[in-house]
């Protein structure tokens, strides 16, 4: 009876974190999905990473700065070039880094994606995030988390079903050490777990990952708050008709794409799943520039997948993906 009340207390624990959250939530599913993904390191061979983890050095006088264009990391102390280099073969072990750029006491992780770009576009839409809740959904290594818990918000949950990921994060916030940021094994699938629940919700480049971009969007809309702020951001392509591209195979060299929508479907979309307010924040070609291969990240980026005689046309010969940004609102 003891050890049964002990596991009773641990599995209703585990999900404490989320009580200043208001709303509803499904608790019987989300323990069950705790019980299922918190055995994934152990399933899919990840235990070394117990140790790697365990054997992380704490940084003397270390403090942050999440409001850079790196997410930055500093000290006053001298870090021995020792440290150093282990920080640094740490770091590399754990790529490749898609999203970023990080800045760990003078080493800059330089991902693949200059995330702050996105960040930028996206931020003064969302104007402050003081004291709210935020959810982002597909959060990757938790860059555009940790940006928000800069901007002021109160509670931050990313939801990414990779292990990689969950990794980038707990080396960075191993540092940052902050209390009011999680990471959870979810994917968008599990949101529906949430109804009334977050101020605010990201949801950047994962609807055309899925068969039902209408699902994820509804879904979404019933666990902001009342008057709750989503951001949605795509790949799409160019074009006035309401219309997606359904890739026969492959899109820019990927596998698992769908849906790539025109602004005008993508807003037809929010339309469709009750949402009010849509506003555009951004539509633009995706360069080189925001999207590049790095010795943090794969050697195959944006500049491989697309026609090298046709810049305009993907590899596949489709037109080269759009980056397209609406912000929506719950009523």
């Amino acid at each position: 009876m003891v050890q049964f009340c002990e596991l009773y207390w641990m599995e209703k624990e585990r999900l404490a974190y989320l009580r200043p959250l208001s709303g509803e939530r499904d608790e019987d599913y989300l323990h069950r999905l705790c019980a299922e993904k918190d055995r994934w390191p152990t399933f899919k061979n990840q235990d070394s990473w117990v140790h790697f983890f365990q054997d992380l050095p704490s940084i003397e006088n270390s403090k942050y700065d999440l409001n850079q264009n790196s997410i930055t990391l500093s000290t006053d102390k001298t870090i021995e070039s020792e440290l150093y280099e282990n920080l640094k073969q740490k770091a590399l072990t754990l790529g490749p880094w898609k999203k970023g750029p990080f800045n760990l006491y003078g080493m800059e992780i330089d991902a693949e994606w200059r995330s702050d770009f996105k960040w930028n576009r996206l931020s003064h839409a969302l104007g402050s995030l003081e004291g709210k809740s935020v959810l982002d959904i597909g959060c990757n290594n938790g860059y555009f988390m940790f940006r928000a818990l800069g901007a002021g918000a109160q509670f931050v949950l990313g939801i990414d079903p990779v292990l990689p990921c969950m990794h980038q994060f707990q080396f960075i916030n191993h540092f940052v050490k902050s209390p009011q940021i999680h990471f959870e094994l979810w994917g968008v699938e599990d949101v529906k777990a949430f109804k009334n629940s977050f101020d605010v919700i990201l949801h950047m480049g994962i609807i055309y990952h899925h068969r039902h971009p209408l699902e994820q969007l509804i879904d979404i809309r019933e666990a902001l708050k009342p008057g709750g702020t989503a951001i949605i951001e795509t790949i799409g392509i160019a074009g006035e008709e309401s219309v997606a591209l359904f890739p026969e195979d492959r899109y820019a060299g990927m596998k698992n794409i769908y849906f790539v929508p025109t602004l005008s479907c993508l807003i037809n979309w929010a339309h469709k799943s009750q949402f009010i307010n849509i506003e555009v924040i951004d539509d633009t070609l995706t360069t080189t520039d925001e999207q590049r291969p790095t010795e943090w990240a794969n050697k195959n980026s944006l500049e491989h997948a697309l026609d090298p005689n046709d810049p305009l046309r993907t590899i596949e010969g489709y037109p080269a993906p759009r980056r397209m940004m609406i912000k929506v609102q719950k009523k």
